[in-house]
């Protein structure tokens, strides 16, 4: 499973993606740019909460689950664009650990979660599960790379989707 840095990183990618354009003029329902990314940001980090009550990937990693945070954002700043970049920030939690190797049992999400209870596993892991074994010799060694190679996948994504939702960009 992916760490906060690799979470983080997916709901800036949807933040970019969601965010009004910097040309747009900002009207009420339009957050500051850089407060927009941020909301993302926690958003997508938010089902390891979990971690509180002991019930690691289980509802709060699911779609169901990202659906009440779309409609919680959306209830506090009444704008639907928050509440969908809020929702699909969440979702790419559940995508992003659904894609990662898992080393505790039960293995995978309830990404289905409330119509299924059922768990998820991608059978291809694109990211490497961080170790909370800090006992281990290789824990600092096997996590550091575990985010460097997060950062390598998503970074150059999050540098696409900015350039070309940058204005600024264009010449002329």
């Amino acid at each position: 499973m992916p760490s906060p840095v690799g979470h983080a990183l997916g709901g800036l990618i949807v933040g970019l993606l969601t965010r009004a354009r910097l040309t747009d003029k900002p009207y009420p329902q339009y957050l500051p740019h850089q407060t927009h990314l941020t909301i993302c940001a926690v958003a997508a980090c938010l089902p390891d909460i979990d971690f509180l009550w002991g019930r690691h990937n289980m509802e709060t990693h699911s779609l169901g689950f990202a659906v009440l945070v779309g409609l919680a954002a959306y209830a506090w700043q009444r704008s639907p664009r928050l509440g969908l970049a809020c929702t699909l920030a969440c979702a790419s939690h559940v995508l992003f650990d659904w894609l990662g190797s898992d080393t505790t049992p039960p293995l995978g999400v309830v990404a289905l979660w409330p119509l299924s209870n059922e768990f998820y596993f991608a059978d291809v892991p694109v990211f490497q599960a961080i170790s909370r074994r800090y006992w281990l010799p290789n824990f600092v060694t096997h996590n550091l790379l575990a985010v460097a190679r997060e950062i390598a996948i998503l970074l150059p994504i999050v540098a696409v989707v900015w350039w070309l939702r940058n204005p600024s960009r264009r010449v002329g």
